[in-house]
């Protein structure tokens, strides 16, 4: 068996194209495999992980409905086939050519990132898979409060949790955020957001667009949640911050609340620092980790703690 069929044994047959001439694995973050067809077809299987946090079946489903719901949409991958048959989940859509942005692009193209977000934002339409943010940090807190218990490990892992908050500390971290938010009385119009804004999951195509790809984390939400990821996640210049924000203001007639803002990025960055605590968690209770594993974990130890000094939580 070459390569080529090795790749593709176990996709359904379905979502394949009538004639195969290549076939390639693309790089993937730890929910997917990816393979790339006659340069043009992306297949994507989502792995099953013990993450009761995230099923794959919801991942599945918010990033099949989304597609589904924006297929008109210039700013998102054209869906081609999906596949679900409750144990195995995959999608294949249109392949986007171009560059992940960076801040170099971005810095002489605000309006034209502000522009394909909006254009995503003018859907309201919810889909079953639709979840709040505010529930996800709920229960990576319950998570991080019971972490012995979920991650039974060696006494290191014990040893350096040690230095990141308490449990209570961050419960309290996080109840006077929503009640600082819910204190600002902004009038939030719940609409499609794509949730994962990190650069890496925004396209610069060769046109000069912009394709926003992996909607596994969409939902309906306050179009502010958008906002502040793509601020927290990529770490944007102050001066970048400001011209998205104005930008976001000037295209919605109405203001950016600054104070709104920041209390999103807190939680995001929040959200983001436990995220990273229950992944090494994870690593270092498997029994004999490999070297890329310990590589992980010690990226993953060094992520939160840069969020949460981030929130001044160190």
């Amino acid at each position: 068996m070459n390569n080529q069929s090795k790749l593709l044994a176990k996709i359904p047959s379905i979502l394949l194209p009538k004639k195969i001439t290549s076939a390639r694995k693309i790089e993937g973050g730890v929910n997917n495999r990816n393979i790339l067809i006659n340069e043009s077809w992306l297949v994507k299987e989502y792995l099953i992980r013990d993450e009761p946090n995230d099923p794959v079946y919801l991942r599945f489903l918010r990033e099949k409905d989304s597609l589904l719901l924006l297929k008109d949409n210039s700013h998102a991958p054209e869906l081609l086939k999906y596949y679900d048959d409750d144990r195995n989940f995959y999608i294949t859509r249109k392949w986007i050519e171009g560059q992940p942005l960076n801040n170099d692009y971005l810095k002489d193209n605000v309006e034209v990132l502000v522009n394909a977000v909006l254009s995503i934002h003018s859907v309201n339409k919810p889909t079953p898979g639709d979840f709040h943010y505010y529930d996800v940090i709920k229960r990576y807190l319950l998570e991080y409060k019971g972490m012995e218990r979920h991650y039974p490990t060696s006494p290191s892992l014990n040893m350096e949790l040690s230095n990141f908050p308490s449990h209570e500390r961050l419960d309290q971290y996080f109840i006077d955020r929503v009640h600082q938010l819910q204190g600002l009385k902004i009038a939030k119009p719940l609409v499609r957001i794509h949730g994962d804004l990190v650069f890496s999951n925004i396209i610069v195509t060769p046109k000069n667009e912009m394709c926003f790809i992996d909607w596994e984390y969409s939902t309906l939400a306050d179009p502010c949640i958008d906002l502040a990821y793509l601020v927290t996640q990529n770490q944007l210049p102050l001066n970048i911050q400001h011209s998205i924000a104005d930008k976001f203001a000037e295209q919605l007639g109405m203001p950016v609340h600054p104070d709104g803002l920041r209390l999103n990025c807190d939680l995001m960055n929040l959200m983001s620092a436990l995220w990273y605590l229950i992944q090494a968690a994870r690593l270092r209770s498997t029994s004999t980790p490999t070297e890329d594993q310990q590589g992980s974990f010690k990226e993953f130890l060094s992520l939160a703690q840069d969020r949460f000094q981030t929130l001044d939580l160190l």
